[in-house]
């Protein structure tokens, strides 16, 4: 991991270092710096965490893009804005998608986590056993005071070995940011923690399942039937239709639909709005009807494309 200590009154310095941990994070007003900025860090790629401490009047935005954040921030004076909502910052709390606005006047101590979303779906895959779980957020502050303890708890060894130690084992570092991870998965609500409330059996998916989900992941830009999935799976397509759905709680087809879904948001996200258009990206992905493109996208994702694209 790479590591950062820096002291600084400079403002493009403090986004600077908050962009090693957050990459769309920025500054849109600040004025002045005192006493100095202070910033300890570690890094790998899909993986930021920080504690600092600053004193200034400030508004700070900070975008998650493809990564799940959570943080924590204390001062006398800050209010911060999630998906409209305000929410408490002095409580650990976790963003993904949708941009969150913190403003601030006087002195504050904050931290921060980043997780790449693929590594959560991966953690969340592995520790429940579906193979099938996309991890989406339905809260923002954590489940119960007992959640709340442990993930401080971890929280608190994860900052003291690699923020302050100075011993630098690649091993034990490795072992910290899961820990980190997995607290981070069962103190927020998630479909994550739904699962494991529900006590969804552990299984891995039958092989003809991955063998559907490998072609289909492979080909979603391009016409699928159903008849191609099972070929590729070796089933009929009956026998392809019961044991995915067996598995996974949904039809290929939905299956198709949802990668496509999430394939056009990510590339409505990376977009540039004066170039791109929402009709041309959803036909890249196989949406050929406009109209209802836009609705199963507001289903999923509880915006519009157009929306997605401007953000």
């Amino acid at each position: 991991m790479e590591h950062t200590h820096v002291e600084t009154r400079d403002a493009g310095t403090v986004e600077e270092m908050w962009q090693t941990v957050i990459p769309g994070a920025r500054i849109s007003r600040a004025e002045g710096i005192q006493p100095a900025f202070v910033f300890h860090g570690a890094a790998d790629p899909g993986f930021g965490f920080c504690d600092y401490t600053v004193g200034s009047t400030m508004v700070t935005e900070s975008d998650p893009g493809d990564q799940m954040i959570v943080g924590r921030i204390a001062g006398p004076r800050i209010r911060a804005t999630y998906r409209r909502e305000r929410i408490d910052t002095a409580v650990p709390f976790v963003v993904t998608e949708r941009p969150i606005e913190i403003a601030f006047s006087g002195r504050i101590a904050g931290t921060a986590l980043s997780f790449a979303r693929s590594e959560v779906d991966e953690a969340a895959r592995r520790i429940s056993g579906d193979d099938a779980l996309r991890v989406r957020l339905t809260g923002h502050v954590p489940l119960s005071e007992q959640r709340l303890r442990y993930w401080t708890r971890t929280w608190e060894y994860g900052r003291d070995v690699l923020l302050r130690s100075p011993e630098r084992s690649p091993v034990v570092e490795q072992q910290v940011r899961s820990l980190l991870l997995e607290a981070s998965l069962m103190t927020f609500p998630s479909t994550f923690t739904e699962a494991l409330a529900a006590g969804r059996p552990a299984r891995a998916l039958p092989a003809p399942v991955r063998r559907a989900k490998a072609y289909i992941d492979a080909h979603a830009t391009g016409p699928i039937a159903l008849a191609d999935i099972a070929q590729a799976a070796r089933l009929s397509p009956r026998g392809l239709q019961y044991a995915f759905r067996t598995a996974t709680g949904r039809t290929p087809m939905q299956y198709v639909r949802r990668v496509r879904l999430d394939a056009a948001r990510a590339e409505l996200r990376a977009a540039d709005p004066s170039v791109e258009t929402v009709a041309a990206i959803a036909a890249r992905w196989g949406f050929s009807n406009l109209g209802r493109f836009a609705a199963m996208y507001r289903g999923e994702f509880g915006e519009t494309p157009s929306t997605t694209l401007r953000s």
